[in-house]
C-alpha cells in the first residue's frame, strides 16, 4: 500500500489514468438505475391510464415496462378493448413500443356465486340473520265491497319467506264477515258470520334493494263462525254456516327497516262463498251468500333466522 502511495505521488499521471477507471466503472451502475426509476414511472403512468378508462378500469391488466418497452398481461371481455389498452399505453409519454399479452375470456369467472343473494340488505354479516323465514303481527281493516258486511279490524300472525326477485311462496291469514238480513234491511240484523281463513299461494317479487314489490294470489280453507242475536226474533233467522273455500288476490311491499325487523303493506281482495243455513218455525232452507271483502292490512316481521 505504501509502495502504491509513493508511485502516485512520484507519477501524476498515474493519479489521472486511476480517476479515469473509476469514473468510467460507476456509469453503467448509474445508468441502470436511471433506466429502472424511468420504467417504474412509465409502468404507473400506463397503469393510471388504464385504470381511469370507462372500459378498461375494473379489468384485471398487468403492467410491466423496459426500457421504455411496455408489456401487458390479463384478460379482458372483448377484442376491442385489446386495441384500447394497446393505444392508451401508446399515448403514454416515454413508452416506446408496447406489447400485448391480453385475452379475451372471463376476468373472474367466480364473480356470479360470489354475489350476495339476499333480497335487502348486502352484503350480510356473519353474525346476520340469513332472512329466511320471519314472523311477526298484522293489524287488518276489512271492509265490504257490498256493503253487507261490517268493517273488521282484527290482528293475524304474519309469516315471511326471504324473497328474490321472482316467484315464491305466500301465506295469508285474514278475515272478514257478514250481517245477515233477511228482510233486506228493513229490520236489525239477526246473526253476523265470521270467516277466519288460512291461506297459502304464489308470490311474484321484484327486490329493489331493502324494499321488496309483491303480487299474489292465496287461496285456501275459512273457519266459519255464527254470531247469533238472541235478544230479538224475526223470520229466517241464521243458525248455523259451514265452513268454505276462499280466494284472495293482493299486492304488497315489504321494507326492511333493519337487519331484524320488516315492515310490511297489503291490499287484498277476499272472496268467499259459505253456506248459510236459516229457519223459521215451519222451514229450513240453506243458501250461499257472497262474503267479498277488501282487506288492507300492516304489520311488523322479525327474521327469526
Amino acid at each position: 500500500m505504501a509502495m502504491i502511495q509513493r508511485a502516485l505521488m512520484t507519477w501524476p499521471c498515474l493519479r489521472v489514468l486511476l480517476f479515469v477507471v473509476l469514473a468510467t466503472a460507476g456509469q453503467p451502475a448509474v445508468a441502470d438505475a436511471q433506466t429502472a426509476v424511468a420504467d417504474a414511472l412509465t409502468a404507473v403512468r400506463v397503469k393510471t391510464a388504464l385504470v381511469n378508462d370507462i372500459d378498461l378500469g375494473e379489468l384485471p391488466i398487468e403492467v410491466r415496462a423496459a426500457a421504455g418497452v411496455v408489456t401487458l398481461e390479463g384478460i379482458v371481455l372483448t377484442a376491442d378493448q385489446i386495441g384500447r389498452a394497446v393505444a392508451l399505453a401508446e399515448g403514454v409519454p416515454g413508452v416506446a413500443r408496447v406489447e400485448s399479452a391480453l385475452a379475451v375470456g372471463d376476468p373472474d369467472p367466480l364473480a356470479e356465486q360470489r354475489r350476495p343473494r339476499l333480497p335487502a340488505l348486502a352484503p350480510r354479516p356473519a353474525e346476520g340473520p340469513l332472512r329466511l323465514i320471519g314472523a311477526g303481527g298484522t293489524m287488518r281493516l276489512t271492509r265490504a265491497s257490498d256493503g253487507l258486511l261490517d268493517r273488521i279490524r282484527t290482528i293475524r300472525p304474519l309469516f315471511r319467506f326471504r324473497s328474490s326477485t321472482g316467484f315464491g311462496p305466500a301465506v295469508t291469514f285474514s278475515g272478514a264477515g257478514a250481517t245477515l238480513d233477511p228482510a233486506a234491511g228493513t229490520q236489525p240484523a239477526l246473526a253476523a258470520v265470521r270467516l277466519r281463513p288460512v291461506m297459502a299461494g304464489l308470490e311474484y317479487s321484484v327486490v329493489r334493494g331493502r324494499v321488496t314489490f309483491g303480487a299474489s294470489v292465496v287461496g285456501g280453507y275459512s273457519f266459519n263462525s255464527l254470531n247469533v242475536e238472541t235478544a230479538r226474533a224475526g223470520p229466517g233467522r241464521a243458525i248455523a254456516v259451514a265452513n268454505s273455500f276462499v280466494i284472495e288476490p293482493g299486492v304488497d311491499v315489504w321494507f326492511d327497516a333493519t337487519r331484524r325487523i320488516g315492515v310490511t303493506l297489503r291490499a287484498g281482495y277476499l272472496v268467499s262463498r259459505p253456506n248459510v243455513t236459516f229457519g223459521s218455525d215451519d222451514t229450513v232452507t240453506a243458501q250461499r251468500i257472497r262474503v267479498n271483502a277488501v282487506v288492507v292490512s300492516a304489520g311488523l316481521a322479525y327474521w327469526i333466522f
